[in-house]
Formats: C-alpha cells, sequence, structure tokens
C-alpha cells in the first residue's frame, strides 16, 4: 500500500508541481523536497507506465569535432543571452544575462533582464570583475551588442583615433580591461553556453516557480542561490588548478569603465555637445586640459553624471545655458535697465486734418515743363495729393490725373 501510495504522490507532481522535469532532476527534487527516495531509473519506469515520456527528446548526437576546454579557469568566459519565458505567465519575458567558465562550466555570473541590452552585459561583466577578476578573453556571438556591422570606421572620430572597426559600448568595456574579444562564427561554435541554457531552461524554470517568483528582481534572488548549487552539480575541475583571473588594478576606478562612453570634439571656450546640452570643462588646478579640437571621451554614468576623458586624465563638467537661453537672459536684463516708454494703442493712428500730409502741394513755376522741350517718354509729378503724368503728343502737353 504504502507503494502504490508513494507511485500515484510521484505521479501527481510529475503532471502538476514538478511538471516539465525530466527524470533526473524530478529525482532531485523528489528527494529534496518530498522526502522520496527514487533513482532516475525507478522513475523513469514509473512515469512511463502511466504514460508520461520525458520532456526532452534525445537525438541522435551529431558528429563534428569538440573545442578542447581551456586547461585554466579563466583564461576563456562564454557569454550569451537566453530570452524565454522563465515566469511561466507569473510576470513579463525575461532575458537571462549568463557568464560560463569555459575551462569548468561553472556559471560565473547571471542576471535577469527585461531585454537584451547593454545594461544586461554591463551589469554581467562588472558582477564578473567584481568576484573573480578579469578573464584573459571573452567568447560571444556576433549580435550587434558586440560587433558593429561597420567594416570601417566612418566618422571623423574613429579615422582619428585609428580604428578599423568601431567599438561599441560593450567593446570599450573590454578595452579598457585588457580582455580579448572572440566571435563566434555560428550558435555550434559556443555550444557549451547553449547546452548549459537548455539546462537552465530546465531546473532553474522549475526554482522559480516554486520560488514563486513573478518579477525580474525575485528571479534574480532565486538565481543568486541557484548558481552555487548547479556549480556543484554540473562544473568540472580543471586541467590546471591555477586560475588565470587578473586581478582589478588599484588605481582603476570602475564606474568610469562601466558607463556609456562616445566621442566628441572639445571645442573653443572647452565645450562638447552631448545629448542636446552644452557642457563645460571643469579647469581646476589639479587637472590639466586637453588641447583644443581634440577628441575626447564622454563617460555617463548611470546615476546622469557626466565627465570628459583624455589619455587617462577625468574631468568634470557643467551645464552650460545654451545660447539662445544666454541672449534671452541678456536682453530681459538690457530692457530692465532702460527707462519705460509709453504704451502706444493697438488701434492705428491718424493724422489730424492740419498735418502737412493733408495739404496741397505746391509745383514751382519755374519747375513746369515747356512746350516742345519733352519728349515722348512721361514725366511724373506729385500735385495736390495725387500724381499727374505729363505727356507730350503732336506739340502739345496734357495731363492725365489718377
Amino acid at each position: 500500500m504504502a507503494v502504490n501510495r508513494s507511485r500515484e504522490k510521484v505521479l501527481q507532481l510529475a503532471q502538476t508541481k514538478y511538471r516539465g522535469c525530466n527524470y533526473t532532476f524530478l529525482s532531485e527534487l523528489l528527494s529534496e523536497y518530498e522526502g522520496i527516495s527514487l533513482s532516475p531509473s525507478s522513475v523513469r519506469r514509473i512515469l512511463q507506465s502511466a504514460g508520461i515520456s520525458s520532456p526532452r527528446k534525445h537525438r541522435p548526437p551529431k558528429l563534428h569535432r569538440r573545442r578542447q576546454r581551456k586547461p585554466q579557469l579563466g583564461m576563456l568566459v562564454l557569454i550569451d543571452g537566453s530570452q524565454h519565458d522563465w515566469l511561466e505567465g507569473r510576470g513579463p519575458r525575461l532575458c537571462l544575462h549568463a557568464a560560463i567558465d569555459d575551462a569548468t562550466g561553472r556559471i560565473l555570473a547571471g542576471c535577469f533582464r527585461l531585454t537584451e541590452d547593454f545594461e544586461g552585459y554591463g551589469q554581467l561583466l562588472l558582477q564578473l570583475v567584481t568576484e573573480h577578476g578579469i578573464s584573459l578573453a571573452v567568447y560571444s556571438d556576433r549580435h550587434t551588442l558586440f560587433r558593429s556591422p561597420k567594416k570601417s570606421g566612418s566618422s571623423l572620430e574613429h579615422q582619428l583615433l585609428g580604428q578599423p572597426r568601431p567599438l561599441l559600448q560593450i567593446g570599450y568595456i573590454l578595452s579598457e580591461l585588457g580582455i580579448e574579444r572572440i566571435y563566434a562564427h555560428s550558435p555550434q561554435a559556443k555550444g557549451r553556453i547553449e547546452r548549459a541554457f537548455q539546462t537552465l531552461q530546465e531546473r532553474l524554470l522549475v526554482e522559480l516557480r516554486l520560488a514563486g517568483a513573478s518579477c525580474a528582481d525575485e528571479a534574480n534572488a532565486v538565481l543568486k542561490e541557484f548558481i552555487p548549487r548547479y556549480n556543484e552539480r554540473f562544473a568540472v575541475p580543471p586541467a590546471e588548478p591555477e586560475p588565470a583571473f587578473r586581478p582589478i588594478p588599484p588605481h582603476t576606478r570602475l564606474e568610469h569603465i562601466f558607463c556609456r562612453k562616445e566621442h566628441r570634439k572639445l571645442n573653443p571656450g572647452y565645450t562638447i555637445h552631448y545629448g542636446g546640452q552644452n557642457y563645460r570643462l571643469v579647469i581646476t588646478k589639479s587637472t590639466s586640459m586637453p588641447p583644443l579640437r581634440s577628441v575626447v571621451d564622454v563617460l555617463d554614468h548611470p546615476d546622469g553624471s557626466i565627465y570628459v576623458a583624455y589619455k587617462g586624465q577625468i574631468n568634470s563638467v557643467e551645464l552650460r545655458p545654451e545660447a539662445e537661453t544666454l541672449r534671452n537672459k541678456n536682453k530681459a536684463k538690457t530692457t530692465s535697465s532702460m527707462p519705460k516708454e509709453r504704451v502706444s494703442s493697438s488701434s492705428p493712428r491718424k493724422p489730424g486734418p492740419n498735418h502737412p500730409w493733408r495739404k496741397r502741394a505746391v509745383v514751382p513755376k519755374a519747375s513746369r515743363a515747356k512746350k516742345g522741350t519733352l519728349t515722348n517718354t512721361g514725366l511724373t509729378a506729385l500735385a495736390s495729393g495725387r500724381s499727374q503724368v505729363l505727356n507730350y503728343y503732336n506739340g502739345d502737353i496734357f495731363t492725365d490725373q489718377f
């Protein structure tokens, strides 16, 4: 009877609480959470007798040459993102950013984000560097977050810097840390992290379900507790015990590395234009100023602060008001200092009846035309407030008024 009750409970849990688990993972969950000790083969026989097959389809392996693992921990780190319904409808679709060591298969860092973006990979690399150190190389796909589709630098700034291909934001971070960038030409080339994502979509999905996670913050909390158990279960020892991670140099300020960077030209007055605003470098005695017309790096921190970097020198900036704002301010200041004038009415001003404009004009006699002295061209005179045209025709002078 006890065996039948255990069998019925296993079938019920496999279809409700632990649905989607393979035989091995279900055996581990039953032992950890339910106190039922069954081998994976026993779980398989119970489920197959009830017509429940494994969710993973086992395909015949394809013959291909596998790349040898790196001998040391930290020599090569694989990074990638996995878009999946991790919360199973309890919340939005999330993207898991993960960094996995090539030598051991350990998960070195991970975080959930709403989309696969620069902020997610920046948070991933910052977590990797602060917890383990600086790796020798990073292996990724050819996503436009890692590699620009342009074959050569088209802007003047990139040409002055001599960059054959313009760096992207993640490229700036890796370049400043001295990490080599390696790009995969196919998904099979980074098969270790792809297979790790398959395992995570089976095991981590159930862990998130059991914890009732419904947002990215709750999912990150579950992930932080899940990673040590995953590494204990699936990680392999490296060929050489000495890790290849490098320590962070003591003079390095990570907040100036893990931020957005843009190239700008330093204008006269030590000003730059960035984000629709004008900024001016703060001149201090302890910092040297970059030469004018030189290409500088604008550091845009996540908290909104802006800095300018030039050959390792960091300068703070201050927001400079727009030229139009200055003109309006100076105009208002000048207007306020001038004496107030009499405000005229909005209706047009009409001249009085005795205004000189209303008086009849008198033409001097000396200026009158004589007979025979005019040509065929018309002469125009102004008299009595209207135009008179004097024409010569057949020796006589006559007047046309209009």
